[in-house]
């Protein structure tokens, strides 16, 4: 039993505590700091291959394809607190990454790198390999829009590629690549997978996207957002975090700590039962603001696709632009 389930009803907007045990319990629990969770990778009737972040194994889908331990792996399933994969992952290999690597530009920088790569007057300040670069991709496709979005598309090893300069941030890109491959599929291109950078989101596809406006439509913050956030593991994992900030679920009591098994198993059975029987609670419509902001970064993707609104420029290249290669 959670301490807060100890505590007596609640008179005159006050909650009353039996007696110093319970108050004891819940200094110890409320506003308990979440780490980042991590998530066990386990062949399936296999061995413990080792640990990776929760965050990354919610964006897998059975049958993506990762590198991890030195293995190609084909990811399976997601249970209680393991990721299932099975070895012999065949195509694109996906390699995990991790909270250190998820720091977002600032809207401001963001501006400011469009408007320098956007005005040739400011490229003095460059070094040399930078402004070689900017003047080879100026002249085979183009630059990135100060307000508008740059989309590029061509052919490569029998795929079609499609790469967005949005230059949002990593989080934000992973999101909206999510989004946009979703909407791909639906649309017929076939998409078999996305990568996110700070600064591009690219794809690849089975057929050539001919219309990319409708990929980047701000209409795919609506249902497209909601079914990817139900689909995922992402809210039920924010719950574990709200419920345990809140002191809904207790994590540390006295002589014992509770497993990450435990809490999940906790949490979730909590969570089902709320979204059942009452799904405006509190903790339900913190859950989803929580992963709206911090998880998903809305509010960054919202900004990209009111920008590219009626302002994308789409180069059709018949090979990879100069801002792709690697030289």
């Amino acid at each position: 039993m959670s301490a807060s389930a100890s505590c007596s009803a609640i008179s005159e907007g006050v909650v009353h505590v039996r007696d110093q045990r319970v108050a004891r319990q819940l200094r110890m629990n409320l506003g308990t700091i979440v780490e980042t969770p991590m998530v066990k990778v386990r062949l399936r009737g296999g061995p413990v291959l080792g640990e990776v972040e929760e965050w990354f194994v919610s964006t897998l889908e059975p049958g993506d394809n990762f590198m991890f331990a030195g293995q190609a792996l084909r990811f399976e399933a997601l249970d209680a607190m393991s990721a299932v994969v099975s070895r012999g992952g065949e195509g694109e290999l996906r390699v995990p990454t991790y909270a250190g690597a998820r720091l977002p530009l600032s809207t401001w920088l963001a501006a400011r790198v469009r408007e320098i790569l956007h005005d040739p007057r400011r490229w003095r300040l460059l070094p040399d390999p930078v402004r070689d670069w900017l003047r080879l991709q100026q002249k085979r496709s183009a630059l990135p829009d100060r307000e508008g979005l740059l989309v590029e598309t061509f052919p490569r090893g029998g795929r079609w590629f499609m790469v967005a300069y949005c230059f949002e941030g990593r989080l934000a890109h992973q999101t909206l690549g999510m989004l946009v491959t979703k909407r791909m599929e639906r649309l017929g291109y076939a998409p078999m997978g996305y990568l996110a950078t700070d600064y591009v989101i690219a794809t690849w596809s089975a057929f050539e996207p001919t219309e990319v406006e409708p990929l980047f439509e701000e209409d795919i913050l609506g249902e497209d957002l909601e079914e990817w956030m139900a689909e995922s593991s992402m809210l039920r994992r924010t719950f574990r975090n709200i419920a345990t900030i809140a002191g809904l679920i207790e994590k540390n009591h006295p002589g014992q700590e509770k497993s990450g098994r435990q809490m999940t198993m906790n949490s979730d059975l909590i969570y089902d039962v709320l979204r059942k029987h009452e799904p405006d609670h509190v903790l339900l419509r913190a859950t989803r603001q929580e992963a709206a902001g911090g998880l998903t970064d809305v509010a960054r993707i919202g900004l990209v696709l009111a920008r590219a609104k009626g302002r994308i420029r789409h180069m059709r290249l018949g090979r990879v632009s100069p801002s792709r290669c690697r030289r």
